[in-house]
């Protein structure tokens, strides 16, 4: 994964630290799903437009040659497209594609 520079734009504190945890450590705690589910429902609000498979499938640099469809038909909700919870903590635990192809 890659990041941009913030360019003319200023990190806050709460944002550095939210950038710097890796989910590893925040799955220790009791209260992880709940965070977890919190910050998926901060994406899923009202407004927030819909995720194309061909979108997510080209944000995670999958090879033309996966079928990207199979793979992440499970994260994405058919009814309006847009991300599934466990499609949302598969991309917060940066669960490869390949890895997912493999589970049943």
């Amino acid at each position: 994964m890659q990041l941009n520079a913030l360019q003319f734009r200023r990190m806050y504190f709460e944002e550095f630290c939210a950038a710097a945890l890796s989910v590893c450590q925040l799955e220790a705690h009791d209260c992880w799903e709940k965070r977890a589910r919190c910050a998926y429902e901060m994406f899923e609000k009202d407004g927030n437009r819909a995720i194309l498979i061909e979108e997510l499938a080209s944000e995670l640099a999958l090879s033309p040659s996966l079928p990207f469809h199979a793979v992440l038909q499970e994260w994405i909700r058919p009814s309006d497209g847009k991300l599934t919870f466990p499609g949302f903590v598969k991309l917060l635990r940066g669960q490869s594609t390949r890895a997912a192809a493999k589970t049943p």
